[in-house]
């Protein structure tokens, strides 16, 4: 149609589901050297995404990161884990990349 905007693409939070613009939400992703945490959205592979709110990032990781195997489709071993711990840190502390719209709770 002429004349709309063009929308934000969409993700979904791994730790709680929820559906948000892909710019809101934290990246972790398979690499060819691993999984990694990719809180700038910048590294090749396939990405699983989270919301910047600890508790779906723990909510990731309690579940053994059963959503991040399935959203990365393969296991992701210890690096997986150490890769949502670093998000976790990252929230935690308030070190969220500029523009990623934090969870009021956090």
């Amino acid at each position: 149609m002429a004349g709309t905007a063009p929308r934000a693409p969409l993700r979904s939070c791994i730790g709680c589901r929820a559906v948000r613009a892909k710019h809101e939400l934290l990246r972790v992703a398979r690499t060819p050297s691993g999984v990694l945490a990719d809180p700038y959205d910048r590294l090749p592979g396939r990405g699983a995404y989270l919301c910047p709110d600890p508790r779906c990032i723990a909510s990731a990781r309690r579940r053994d990161a059963a959503a991040l195997r399935r959203a990365l489709r393969g296991a992701v071993g210890p690096e997986g884990l150490a890769a949502l711990d670093e998000l976790y840190a990252m929230v935690v502390d308030h070190r969220v990349p500029e523009g990623t719209v934090r969870s009021e709770n956090a």
